[in-house]
């Protein structure tokens, strides 16, 4: 069974996405080598804007809405997520499902009023969970039935958390719905970390809220994504910043070149690694 990773914050502008790119990205350079099911990522992209997956399959990152995402979550029984899986543009084994914008702004209005609305993804990619050794989930900046589906789904989730007061006070709502998923879905949904985004440490409160957050999440947050031209370019031209910025000789175990970003994204994924690997390679 994949570890289901979630990219979850209510808030927008946070780096949800940014995150939900380059970890898979990462993931999938450094497992390139793992042979089969143990060597492919899976992307998921919840959030009607579809922006993940213009940094992944720009071209290709939509589909009719009868074979999007859309479909998976509102047509009963859902079809074949099978039958819609699709190669990332940048990344042999980095796969996707493609959306269609609209058809999703409408299934975020018919959820509600669906059997079993909040189960819907975890339902339809059930049939991948052996392909994949992780699937990476990111999120509308909306709490509302896609962002639970994506919670549902996953097994673990990363909370990207803007280095100002307003991202950290702005976590008690997605903290609640975790709670709620957890009581109702899923008790052992685990909270992998709280990862500081935009952190620009020429802003004085940038250290206060740092050490906040590592007050009141002891043990749980990453070290911090700084704000980066890289990233905003790499997001800009359609690219995970791995293939943007990439090193001279690259290697699955040698991800990061000399851009910043990429360390602190190559950084991350190794925590990731570390967390989760015993689950999926013990399976």
């Amino acid at each position: 069974m994949a570890i289901t990773i979630t990219i979850a914050n209510e808030k927008g502008g946070v780096g949800k996405t940014t995150t939900a790119v380059n970890l898979a990205a990462g993931l999938a350079l450094r497992l390139e080598d793992q042979p089969g099911a143990l060597g492919r990522v899976l992307l998921i992209d919840m959030d009607p804007q579809g922006h993940a997956l213009l940094a992944s399959a720009f071209g290709q990152h939509e589909a009719p809405a009868h074979q999007s995402l859309a479909a998976l979550l509102t047509e009963s029984p859902p079809p074949s997520a099978q039958r819609f899986l699709q190669h990332a543009q940048h990344h042999p084994n980095l796969f996707l499902l493609p959306g269609n914008r609209n058809a999703m702004v409408d299934a975020s209005r018919i959820l509600p009023s669906l059997m079993a609305n909040e189960s819907r993804l975890m339902r339809a990619i059930e049939p991948l969970q052996s392909q994949f050794a992780y699937i990476i989930i990111d999120t509308p900046p909306t709490i509302g039935d896609l962002l639970v589906n994506a919670l549902v789904a996953a097994t673990d989730v990363i909370i990207p958390v803007e280095t100002s007061y307003l991202g950290v006070s702005g976590l008690r709502e997605l903290q609640k719905t975790i709670e709620q998923v957890r009581m109702h879905f899923r008790p052992d949904l685990r909270v992998l970390g709280y990862l500081p985004t935009l952190c620009d440490e020429q802003r004085g409160e940038t250290h206060d809220i740092l050490n906040e957050l590592t007050s009141r999440y002891p043990h749980q947050v990453f070290n911090p994504i700084h704000k980066s031209t890289d990233l905003a370019y790499a997001h800009s031209t359609h690219m995970d910043v791995f293939t943007y910025r990439p090193p001279r000789a690259r290697t699955s175990e040698a991800i990061a070149s000399s851009s910043r970003a990429t360390q602190e994204y190559a950084e991350l994924v190794e925590i990731v690694l570390n967390a989760t690997w015993q689950r999926v390679s013990g399976r």
